[in-house]
């Protein structure tokens, strides 16, 4: 009786380990597997962001405003109303200065001189909330990009929609 129970439990584990093994890991965190599950419309919410970054979420929405676009090409549609939506997203910027050597022209050879410049870092966290309680169901931290918040926001849906593959 003992053998053919282990016997049973190998053959489900054996059964079990290719599922296992096909999992990704996701680039962002599921905070609520259910409710992440019963997203279909999304809307966006910038008014906790200063207008600098407001600007930048903007920008990004309007350079995604075509149909081939990364943005349409979520499985989730965006929706301009937030009151027909079933989540909100709204973002967190974090916006970093590192020094940076640059060449004042020429190349070192013919004396051009070395200086140092600062370069500006963003990085966006988009947070996806369940739109009745607002509690957050999904974030994912999108990689730094350099001089443009737009940039930013773009690896950010990158992630998220690479995300939305691997949970379909």
């Amino acid at each position: 009786m003992k053998r053919k129970i282990v016997v049973i439990v190998a053959g489900l584990l054996i059964a079990a380990l290719p599922a296992v093994g096909n999992c990704k890991k996701l680039s962002g965190q599921v905070l609520d597997q259910q409710a992440f599950r019963n997203v279909h419309t999304y809307c966006i919410q910038t008014q906790d962001l200063g207008s600098h970054y407001a600007s930048m979420v903007d920008g990004f929405f309007k350079e995604q405003d075509k149909a081939n676009s990364m943005v349409n090409q979520l499985p989730w549609k965006k929706v301009g109303d937030c009151s027909q939506a079933d989540a909100v997203m709204s973002f967190k910027f974090s916006e970093t200065e590192e020094p940076a050597q640059a060449t004042a022209g020429g190349n070192l050879q013919t004396g051009a001189t070395m200086g140092t410049m600062n370069t500006t870092w963003f990085q966006v966290t988009a947070v996806v909330s369940n739109r009745s309680d607002q509690k957050p169901i999904y974030q994912v931290e999108g990689p730094r990009a350099t001089e443009r918040g737009e940039r930013a926001m773009e690896k950010t849906f990158k992630e998220l929609g690479k995300d939305l593959k691997s949970v379909e």
